[in-house]
């Protein structure tokens, strides 16, 4: 028996205001999915007491209520818009129209019209209160609700379209009688194929919550019934269909067609307009008596500022502060006639703060004689600031009434004056500005100034003649010091406040050096010193919810309100990407298009271009940084905006991370989810898991609209996930990052998601290819990025039914030439690769004809066209909207047509709007005579052509990059005067190109080139700053060329004489040459790996000076030179790098050289000094140790002629001693003894030396000075050093006068020592007093043993065991924290395991190859290290074991054991409860890694 669910009467649909309300006859009961439960007031942190401006439809914007009545007021018309738009273009009701679903469409469409008038009634008028809010929230779930519903049927459409299928009705029925059969026989049929059913859409259906099994008995209720076959040919390949889908890796089957109910569809568009209707009615009756909104001056609601500062003291801005203040009164600011100098940051950033204290400040008040402060505010009234400015400014003597500007002008004729405009926000007319200047322009004296502050980059553009400055937060210490201010006053927190600062720590890092914050919070935290009021504050980071006007939040906020709803939107939804995320402009605009955000502003414009132009307003509203990363720009939001966008988000969006969500604080509403896993500790993850299992009890998983995982999501989350998200299926965004499973495991009916706008799919999983032929159904997908996921498979040609798809995201550009019938993807709008195949159905020319829309076009085997009327098809005349083509013949091919290909060169002409052009491997004799004359672009780039000459680029005078490769027939390039538009050049593979000619009529060198890169060209002898370039007889050389170059790349053009010298311009950041004449390198930076300016060279044996190649004076800023195998450098060289922080010297004539100075004197402040090669002299070093008093760190490596080492005397001292001595007269110049001169004692701070096989260290006072006895030392006379690295020196400590005696100064915190004999011992460096920090020893036999003894020694000599105990007792002193050896086995002892136990925390035992196990007494020993947190065993090939008793080392948190081959097992006794990690790799047994 078949049960048949009917509507209790044939739905007819009423005129608007006709339709019946609950309770009357005919009225239906049942209700939409949303509206099953009750709605709840939202809550939202900040409600009540913030004022934001609401754009009103007229453009005008008046305070808002409640946040949470404009929220959801925006929110109501946003959602009512988007369901208007699906109907729209009449489209989809004539669809409906023939599924007898028409009247019931019109019927919906007007009631959501009549929704919109009443909201846009409401945006006017002055309504609050709960009930009011409650029906504009029922008003929204009502229109979602309809939204949904008119986007499955327009999925049914395209999918009749698509297929030809009809389900829906029969086109003959007439109504009535037959309506019903229809009906039934729909139903019935419902039931009979029932295989797969939405539990998305199941509450729509059965709001009484049957079982289901008794829904399966209503499946007429249904929309989702298996559809009926597919017409023949249209299905690909696929998997075992009768394999059911299992995780990754598994098998699996196509899930059936998605069918249409019009039964279930009729009835539900009753329940929504009946529903519609009733809440309309009841706001409108309640707006009848609401009040129209009055308009007060908002400006009214921003505090007004003065110059006088609340906050005597000015925390980390006064190097700013000092340099704006020296630049006004006596530096460059000072010869201008009026500068204009703009202060931008975030709302609570400090600028306000830092203005009033140079206001101020003595020397500006003396120096100034008018100071002017105004607080200009929200509100740019042009005639109320000039008359504030007037007051300020003193009457002089027969001055004239008039206007305000015309005093203005007299009073300041001849005076210097500062003006002061604080938080200006925007100029409601853009002449107001240039109006306020014109008489502040008239004053004659010089050196006026204006200082603006303001939180929008978009106005320092505006208004700034001089460089802006913009503040970040305070530097951390900076910022502790302030934050501790407010929070303790100005007292220093006490002993017992020290438990506090723990906490205070980790608030601090939460508010990234925001002033205000710190005065938020630290006032906050000072009501209660109590840990409980700290941890609270820390976790629920409370100082969001502070309503006070002057708090953080409420001056961030002011800001957003500030925006278009439309920018809101794109601001706040931000918010589901995780903290401190680096976007890419993609990935914010695609979750716009996805959420449907955007709406184009102007005729033809795309959403991409709609959705970059707001991500630019964001940027110069100060809500996004632009940066770069790895070359690409990105963008950045501060933390306290981040934290912003979560709280105006937070009535719809929900992001679940360990350390922030509050389940209890959930919203009801929530429509947008992301989930972040972060890369933390077990403990961190178990808490997030237990967060997703309770949270499907709070959200309503069926209304998500959004759903974002980040991070890398394992396995262990599938079961949690796919039972939270087993009835997800609204989802218009979805986005999943590295997953390691199959996506169907979480979501069970992803199959089912037809609402689907934006997919990301990053999965690792490579037996997901059967997702794309799933994904081919969403239809109405408008982005879809498969990020580096399945670069390698074949698209199923069903992909072409994504009709609504603008972008295809790929790893690789090539698999967009796998989109079978591309033509019918009439909204793409990047096509990257295009395969001509005339052999294949669905690659021929002809797909491209209606391709209208597309921006990026690359078609490739443009060979396989041979005539015109083929290349005619593509239409690529018609595409208006094509930026970016590329048209590319096979470079392999094996026949060419000359003459074939060069007639469809010419048909394939693009509209002559095309910005950039790219042509590969066309084998044509001549260019296409379009362009240079029909067609002009901006970037051309021509590669492998056979042209016997180039296209006239001196018609294209917009012409801003150009790349030409591998060109045979290219002998010169022409500079023409239409080029000096140039920002690019890139000559590669040029065999033949050889010199630079300038046409008769260019006057330049190209100005605006920021980019050069020649590459391959062996016949070229120079570049064109050279004066051997071809003239013509009226032309001079302009010695200002390339004045804006920023990039220089020369490879492989051995004939290249590098006569410019770097670098040329300021302006030059980056260059790269190699394989020129007399180099083999030259790279220069201004922003390093290293940090800041490099520069590092590689010469040839002809180079004979550094200055052929480098413009020293040019490089002040240098901070690091790296030179190898060239000419020694100048002394007068090195003087003009006055930043130079570090040099090295590596296989080079000699270090520095003096110049002409001669006996001068000279110093240089370097800080770090690298000598390596055999060519490295003693005597040149030593000289020139004596000029640099500054020397921080010092390395020789392998300087072979370097024999001896002595510390702690001066030059002077040695010169007289060695004259006082017998020395032979024929000795060597160079005895090979380096001295490092006394001032190194308080300087050198690093020291290392590498590989000097024959080195000494020897005492100064007995080889120079026997008979005075002069101070001197060896390395103990360096008492500021704190590292000391000493590697296969084995003579270095022989000559020491004591065999048992430390050779080490006590200021030592690091030692590594390889390769050394006659170590001695370390004495006091472990005792008190000593700073020794970590300790790596290796090679260095018996040391530890001779440690031993001299403990032992001591109890010997002593006979007192008390005495001993006490020296290694734990309360010695010893600060070893990490202890690095190769001889464990003598390490291994009472005594020094005693003395290292109470600091040592890090100990590895690393390259022994003789240790095969622990003795008992060495594990006894190791026992006593109870400090121990971190424990290493290294490339230990013998041992066989790991010492027993481990589980005694009770703070051991990693273990790690590397390349211990005979280790099998770990101990049988077990490991401490302690241990969080353990680390296994390439061991024994296979089972321990």
């Amino acid at each position: 028996m078949i049960l048949i669910c009917l509507p209790q009467q044939p739905y007819l649909a009423h005129r608007p205001g006709d339709h019946l309300r609950p309770g009357q006859a005919g009225a239906q009961s049942s209700s939409s999915p949303r509206s099953g439960s009750k709605q709840q007031l939202i809550e939202i942190p900040l409600a009540g007491d913030c004022i934001h401006n609401v754009r009103r439809p007229d453009g005008r914007r008046h305070p808002s209520r409640v946040f949470t009545m404009d929220v959801l007021l925006n929110a109501a018309q946003w959602v009512v818009g988007k369901a208007l738009a699906s109907v729209a273009d009449g489209v989809l009701e004539a669809w409906g129209a023939t599924k007898n679903l028409g009247v019931n469409i019109e019927a919906l469409r007007m009631e959501l019209l009549l929704v919109k008038a009443t909201l846009e009634t409401a945006s006017y008028k002055q309504v609050d209160g709960p009930a009011m809010q409650e029906l504009l929230g029922k008003l929204r779930d009502s229109a979602l609700s309809a939204e949904d519903l008119l986007d499955e049927l327009d999925y049914f459409r395209i999918h009749d379209q698509l297929h030809g299928t009809y389900d829906a009705a029969d086109q003959h029925a007439k109504g009535g009688f037959r309506d019903l059969a229809l009906n039934v026989r729909h139903a019935a049929k419902a039931v009979g194929k029932l295989t797969f059913v939405s539990s998305c859409y199941w509450s729509a259906a059965n709001p009484t919550g049957d079982s289901g099994e008794d829904a399966g008995q209503r499946a007429s209720c249904c929309p989702w019934s298996r559809a009926r076959q597919r017409p023949p040919g249209n299905s690909s390949s696929t998997p075992n269909a009768n394999q059911e889908p299992t995780l990754c890796g598994g098998a699996h089957r196509e899930p059936p067609m998605l069918g249409f109910n019009r039964v279930d569809f009729s009835e539900r568009m009753r329940h929504i307009v009946e529903e519609l209707e009733h809440v309309r009615r009841e706001a409108t009756q309640i707006l009848q008596s609401c009040d129209r909104i009055t308009i007060p001056d908002v400006s009214q609601s921003r505090p007004i500022t003065t110059g006088q500062s609340i906050d005597p003291k000015l925390y980390g801005r006064d190097h700013i502060m000092d340099t704006i203040i020296h630049d006004m009164t006596k530096g460059k600011y000072l010869s201008n006639d009026l500068t204009v100098l703009p202060i931008v940051g975030p709302g609570g950033i400090g600028k306000t703060t830092l203005i009033q204290h140079i206001y101020r400040n003595q020397q500006v008040q003396n120096h100034f004689q008018v100071i002017i402060w105004v607080c200009v505010s929200l509100s740019f009234n042009l005639n109320k600031l000039l008359e504030e400015i007037k007051t300020y400014i003193p009457r002089v003597e027969g001055e004239k009434d008039g206007r305000a500007e015309e005093l203005i002008e007299q009073r300041l004729k001849s005076k210097r004056f500062l003006l002061v405009l604080d938080d200006i926000w925007e100029f409601s007319d853009t002449d107001d500005w240039k109006r306020l200047l014109l008489p502040l322009k008239t004053s004659q004296a010089m050196g006026s100034m204006i200082l603006v502050t303001t939180r929008f980059p978009k106005i320092t553009k505006m208004v700034g003649t001089a460089k802006h400055i913009e503040l970040q937060g305070l530097e951390s210490e900076e910022f502790r010091k302030l934050f501790l201010a407010f929070v303790f006053g100005n007292e220093p927190a006490r002993s017992d406040q020290y438990v506090f600062l723990e906490i205070g720590n980790k608030i601090m890092e939460k508010l990234r050096g925001s002033p205000l914050a710190a005065k938020t919070v630290g006032t906050l935290l000072s009501k209660d010193l109590s840990l409980h009021h700290w941890r609270r504050v820390l976790e629920s980071k409370e100082w969001e919810t502070q309503t006070d006007a002057n708090g953080i939040m409420p001056a961030l906020k002011l800001s957003y309100d500030h925006l278009p709803f439309q920018h809101q939107q794109c601001f706040s939804f931000s918010a589901l990407f995780p903290e401190d995320h680096k976007y890419s402009a993609s990935q914010l605009i695609n979750l716009w298009i996805g959420l449907g955000i955007l709406q184009p502003g102007a005729r033809n414009q795309t959403l991409q271009l709609t959705g970059s132009n707001n991500l630019k307003d964001l940027v110069a509203w100060g809500f996004f940084r632009e940066e770069s990363a790895y070359g690409y720009p990105c963008y950045v939001m501060h933390d306290l905006l981040h934290d912003l966008a979560l709280q105006v988000a937070s009535h719809e969006c929900l992001t679940v991370h360990h350390s922030s969500v509050r389940l209890e604080e959930i919203n009801p509403n929530i429509h947008h989810l992301s989930i972040i896993i972060d890369d933390v500790d077990k403990i961190s993850l178990e808490k997030l898991k237990r967060q997703l299992r309770k949270l499907k009890a709070s959200l309503k998983v069926k209304q998500l609209h959004t759903l974002m995982l980040f991070g890398e999501v394992d396995e262990s989350f599938v079961s949690i996930l796919g039972d939270l998200f087993r009835e997800a299926n609204a989802l218009r965004v979805l986005r999943l990052d590295k997953i390691s499973f199959s996506v169907e495991s979480i979501l069970h009916n992803f199959s089912a998601l037809v609402h689907l706008r934006y997919l990301y799919l990053e999965t690792k999983c490579e037996r997901e290819m059967h997702l794309l032929l799933i994904i081919s159904r969403f239809y109405h997908l408008r982005i879809l990025s498969l990020g580096s996921w399945c670069p390698n498979c074949h698209l199923p040609k069903e992909l072409s039914n994504l009709v609504n798809m603008r972008r295809f995201y790929t790893l690789a550009d090539e698999l967009h030439s796998d989109i079978v019938n591309v033509g019918k993807l009439k909204h793409l709008e990047e096509l990257m690769v295009f395969r001509v195949n005339k052999k294949i159905e669905g690659f021929e020319p002809s797909q491209l004809e209606h391709l209208t829309e597309l921006r990026e076009l690359g078609i490739y085997n443009l060979e396989n066209i041979h005539t015109k009327e083929e290349a005619a098809k593509t239409k690529l005349g018609e595409k208006i909207h094509l930026e970016k083509l590329t048209l590319d013949w096979d470079n392999e091919r094996s026949n060419t047509e000359p003459g074939a290909e060069a007639v469809v060169l010419e048909n394939l002409q693009p509209h002559r709007y095309l910005q950039e052009l790219c042509i590969r491997g066309h084998k044509g004799s001549s260019f296409p005579t379009w362009l240079g004359d029909k067609v002009t672009v901006e970037s051309l780039h021509l590669s492998g052509v056979s042209w016997q000459c180039l296209p006239p680029l001196g018609k294209m005078w917009g012409l801003g990059k150009v790349i030409l490769e591998h060109i045979p027939a290219m002998e010169e390039f022409v500079i023409e005067q239409s080029l000096c538009k140039l920002i690019r050049v890139e000559l590669v593979g040029l065999g033949s190109f050889g010199k630079w000619v300038a046409s008769q009529d260019a006057d330049h060198m190209f100005p605006l080139l920021q980019v050069l890169i020649i590459k391959d060209c062996p016949q070229l002898l120079e570049l064109p700053f050279a004066s051997q370039i071809v003239y013509t007889s009226d032309q001079g050389q302009n010695s200002d060329w390339f004045p804006k170059l920023q990039e220089l790349q020369i490879e492989k053009c051995p004939e290249l004489l590098l006569v410019a010298h770097i670098p040329r311009t300021e302006t030059l950041h980056s260059v790269n040459i190699s394989d020129v004449k007399l180099l083999d390198k030259l790279e220069y930076s201004t922003n390093s790996f290293f940090g800041g300016r490099c520069l590092d060279i590689a010469g040839k044996d002809d180079l004979q000076s550094l200055d052929e190649v480098v413009a020293f004076s040019k490089l002040a800023g240098l901070e690091h030179l790296y030179l190898h195998k060239c000419p020694a450098l100048k002394s007068k060289h090195l003087l003009l790098l006055t930043s130079l922080k570090k040099l090295m010297v590596e296989g080079s004539d000699g270090v520095v050289v003096e110049g002409s100075e001669g006996d001068v004197e000279w110093q240089h402040p370097l800080k770090h000094l690298v000598v390596e090669g055999e060519e490295s002299r003693a005597k040149e070093l030593t000289e020139l140790l004596t000029h640099l008093p500054s020397i921080s760190e010092l390395e020789i490596i392998k300087c072979e002629k370097i024999t001896q080492l002595a510390v702690g005397l001066d030059v002077q001292q040695t010169t007289s001693a060695a004259a006082a001595t017998e020395v032979d007269e024929k000795e060597d110049d160079d005895s090979g003894l380096l001295l490092l001169p006394s001032h190194l004692s308080d300087s050198l701070q690093v020291l290392s030396i590498e590989s000097c096989p024959e080195l000494v260290m020897v005492d100064p006072t007995s080889t120079f000075l026997p008979a005075r006895g002069a101070a001197g030392g060896g390395l103990q006379a360096l008492r500021s050093l704190k590292t000391l690295q000493i590697y296969f020196c084995p003579k270095i400590l022989s000559a020491k006068s004591s065999p048992s005696c430390c050779p080490f100064p006590s200021s030592l915190q690091e030692l590594r020592v390889e390769g050394v004999e006659g170590m001695g011992t370390l004495g006091h460096l472990l005792t008190a007093g000593g700073q020794l920090i970590l300790l790596s020893i290796g090679g260095c036999p018996g040391f530890f043993a001779g440690w031993d003894q001299e403990l032992k020694q001591q109890l010997l000599n002593g006979g007192k065991e008390q005495e001993l105990q006490q020296l290694v007792s734990p309360q010695n002193g010893c600060k070893l924290q990490e202890l690095y050896t190769d001889d464990a086995m003598g390490l291994l002892s009472v005594p020094i395991c005693n003395l290292l136990s109470s600091s040592l925390s890090i100990l590895g035992f690393f390259g022994n190859q003789e240790m095969e196990c622990f003795t008992k007494d060495q594990e006894d020993a190791l026992h006593l290290l109870v400090s121990l947190e971190k424990l290493m065993f290294i490339n230990l090939s013998k041992l066989q074991s790991l010492p027993a008793g481990l589980q005694k080392l009770t703070n051991l948190k990693e273990l790690s054991v590397y390349s211990c081959p005979v280790v099998r097992s770990l101990p049988e006794d077990g490991l401490p409860k302690s241990l969080q990690e353990l680390d296994v790799w390439n061991c024994g047994n296979t089972e321990l890694t």
